[in-house]
């Protein structure tokens, strides 16, 4: 589906084409070592509603259960081709998030908020682990995890978006970057030691996603996204009326725009 949008003086028709370029290379590695993952977040609302893109959707978003990320992640080492490379914070302890994106070598898409932050920003896909979730103490796991990304936003960004609480800023230079890194890792995956009845991606936001049962993740089908089919969740329906509500509804004009304030774009 073509679109009449620009970022950048950069067409979106544009930046979906390369997105789709990763895409597929992530594919590929998934079917050739049975690694399961799907489209998510506002990709698989494309897929359904779209058969594509959202017209003004600016990214890719994959979701995968913690033990495929894992696989996905040794795989690359060896099988992701050279034109793209992957960053998460093992790649480099500056990496702000605890995601993992795949980036198309040689393009430039800096999002406004990572700017200041010294980082590869190319074209992207983003990736996000699925962990086990505790109810009694999911609200728990989250703050933990809120309160580390804050810890990471003020020692990474330059443009001291930050707090003017001076114990906090005592505080947060204090934390190394490794032991943050280390606490986020433990609060996510903490409870896979057990079998717990619900998963979230804790990674990124997780209180704002509803709770999924091992059938949501587990059980797959393949659908139309741009002339090819990839898998999304089987109940997709039910998934998509937690997150959008009325899914098929088009949101009001003034929202039908690109959310992530890309400031920078070089295909």
């Amino acid at each position: 589906m073509s679109t009449n949008y620009e970022i950048c003086g950069v067409s979106l028709d544009d930046i979906h084409n390369v997105q789709l370029q990763i895409l597929d290379a992530v594919d590929e590695i998934c079917k050739k070592n049975n690694i399961k993952y799907f489209l998510s977040g506002g990709t698989l609302l494309g897929a359904i509603r779209h058969k594509g893109f959202i017209p003004w959707d600016d990214d890719i978003d994959l979701w995968m259960t913690r033990e495929n990320y894992n696989k996905f992640k040794k795989a690359i080492k060896t099988e992701l081709p050279k034109e793209f490379c992957s960053m998460d914070y093992y790649e480099d302890i500056h990496y702000p998030l605890s995601i993992m994106k795949i980036e198309k070598v040689g393009t430039r898409y800096v999002e406004d908020i990572f700017s200041n932050i010294n980082m590869t920003s190319g074209i992207y896909i983003d990736i996000f682990p699925l962990d086990n979730i505790c109810l009694p103490f999911y609200n728990l796991q989250t703050a933990i995890l809120i309160k580390m990304q804050s810890v990471r936003d003020f020692k990474l960004r330059k443009d001291g978006k930050l707090t003017n609480n001076v114990l906090k800023r005592v505080t947060y230079s204090m934390f190394p970057l490794k032991l943050c890194r280390w606490v986020t890792e433990f609060t996510m995956q903490y409870f896979n030691l057990f079998d717990t009845k619900y998963k979230n991606q804790l990674s990124h936001r997780g209180r704002y996603w509803p709770k999924f049962t091992e059938s949501d993740v587990e059980d797959l089908i393949d659908v139309e996204f741009c002339g090819k089919m990839y898998p999304v969740p089987k109940n997709y329906d039910e998934i998509l009326k937690k997150c959008y509500g009325d899914y098929m509804k088009l949101p009001p004009l003034e929202k039908q725009q690109p959310i992530h304030n890309i400031v920078e774009c070089r295909i």
